[in-house]
C-alpha cells in the first residue's frame, strides 16, 4: 500500500501499563479509564462495561492524565466481547494551567516543597550562635573586648523594638 498525501494517519505510541491510569470527566462525573495509545491528534482509551453507561456522547470531555488536562471529543467506539469499550478520542485543546513562575521577591514564609534533611544548616546555625554567646560572656568577652560591643548592639536592637511598639512591651 502506498501512502497518499491525503492520509491523516499518525503514528500511535502505546502507553505502558503503569502509566495508563487516567480519568475522563463528563460534566460532573468522573470515569476511571485506561489509556492505551497516544498520537499527535488524540488517544485511544479503554472503559469498563459498567462505566460505559455513564458516557454522554455529543459534547467535549476532559481527559485528566499525568497532571495534564485535555479537552477531547469521541471519534469512534468499539465494544469488545468482554464488555469493555474502546474509544478513540480526538484532542481539541490543552487546558493544563501553565506552571507558576516565581517573581523577583522571594517568598519568606513559604515552606519548602521537599524538606532537605541532608543539609547541615542547623549545625552551622548552632555553631554561630555558640560562638556569639562565647564572645558575649563576661570572662571571654572582656579579655577580647567584645562583650561591651555585643551588649550595646543587643540593647540598641531592644531599644528600637521598645520605641516602635511603645507601651506594649
Amino acid at each position: 500500500m502506498v501512502a497518499n498525501a491525503s492520509d491523516s494517519e499518525f503514528f500511535r505510541c502505546p502507553i505502558t501499563a503503569e502509566n495508563s491510569s487516567a480519568w475522563l470527566r463528563i460534566r460532573r462525573r468522573r470515569v476511571n479509564v485506561q489509556l492505551q495509545e497516544a498520537s499527535i491528534d488524540g488517544f485511544t482509551i479503554l472503559v469498563r462495561a459498567l462505566d460505559s453507561t455513564q458516557l454522554r456522547i455529543g459534547e467535549p470531555w476532559l481527559l485528566l492524565h499525568d497532571g495534564a488536562t485535555l479537552e477531547v471529543q469521541a471519534q469512534w467506539f468499539f465494544q469488545a466481547a468482554d464488555g469493555r469499550v474502546q474509544i478513540g478520542l480526538r484532542r481539541l485543546r490543552d487546558l493544563t494551567p501553565p506552571p507558576v513562575i516565581g517573581g523577583w521577591l522571594p517568598n519568606i514564609f513559604a515552606r519548602p516543597k521537599m524538606p532537605d534533611y541532608s543539609s547541615s544548616s542547623l549545625v552551622l546555625t548552632c555553631g554561630i550562635l555558640l560562638m556569639l554567646l562565647s564572645l558575649a560572656l563576661p570572662g571571654v568577652g572582656d579579655k577580647l573586648g567584645t562583650s561591651t560591643r555585643i551588649s550595646a548592639a543587643i540593647n540598641s536592637v531592644f531599644g528600637g523594638i521598645r520605641s516602635a511598639f511603645g507601651n506594649w512591651l
